[in-house]
């Protein structure tokens, strides 16, 4: 209903005003719209009216096609958002958009508890955590996602396959195994099973049951082996097995332990 207006007359006591009951309905109609409008029809609602310039919190709200202007958070923006509900703001395809002037977006920590972003399974009954490291480490960096398709990040504790990666200046500890083609040098000792082509494309395979650094050593020469040297003494604190070969510095021959002794080679 629009708003009913009084009819006062041209002038006090002319006559062409509304007569006292006209006036008194007019009156009625119009408390009767407000009182539906802002409450039940008969009682307002003890809720607080929503004022134009004043700092209040709104609840349950639903917002359709709205545009944001101003200082969100200490942040300027102007965003519209095709609608805001409880599962959260949506652009007009479904996905969550938020526009920051500085194409940044900061969720801060507080208390005992760093920023973090919690990301649910399909069902909402797992979530994982992607949070920021406590204040005690003193980490302000940047984290760089992967180029290419796509793919899963590495985990410190997950068993995963890594592809065409490159490992600078690595240690390796631990039981495990180095299978297909590796190329430059391996310093220190080997112990365990060594497989496949040695030095290069020409040598022959070596294998064997061990080929370790106390015993043999192998190197990147295509085509040469060059074996451990020792003294008498350290060929005899040697823990020998048959099949065993090394050059004897003291008596500069090359030797095997075969039998149960160490025979020299000629």
């Amino acid at each position: 209903m629009a708003y009913q207006a009084l009819g006062l007359g041209s002038a006090a006591n002319d006559g062409t005003g509304d007569d006292l009951r006209t006036g008194g309905d007019k009156i009625n109609d119009n408390f009767v719209e407000i009182y539906t409008k802002l409450g039940d029809g008969s009682t307002l609602s003890s809720d607080t009216v929503a004022l134009l310039t004043a700092s209040q919190t709104m609840t349950n709200k639903t917002l359709t096609a709205p545009t944001i202007n101003g200082a969100v958070g200490g942040t300027t923006t102007s965003q519209t958002i095709t609608a805001l509900t409880t599962e959260g703001i949506q652009n007009a395809t479904g996905e969550l958009e938020i526009t920051a002037a500085n194409q940044v977006v900061e969720i801060q920590g507080g208390g005992s508890n760093s920023g973090a972003i919690t990301l649910n399974c399909e069902a909402n009954t797992h979530g994982q955590k992607i949070i920021a490291q406590p204040h005690s480490a003193g980490v302000t960096n940047t984290l760089t996602l992967p180029a290419g398709g796509n793919q899963e990040l590495v985990g410190t504790a997950a068993t995963q396959t890594m592809t065409n990666k490159t490992l600078t200046a690595p240690t390796i500890t631990g039981a495990g195994a180095i299978a297909g083609v590796f190329t430059g040098n391996i310093t220190g000792n080997v112990t365990g099973n060594v497989d496949g082509i040695v030095g290069g494309t020409t040598p022959a395979a070596v294998t064997g049951t061990a080929i370790s650094g106390t015993s043999i050593a192998v190197t990147g020469t295509a085509g040469a082996m060059t074996l451990n040297t020792v003294t008498t003494t350290q060929r005899n604190a040697l823990s020998a097995a048959n099949g065993m070969i090394v050059y004897n510095s003291t008596t500069s021959k090359i030797e095997a332990y075969a039998g149960g002794a160490w025979v020299q080679l000629h």
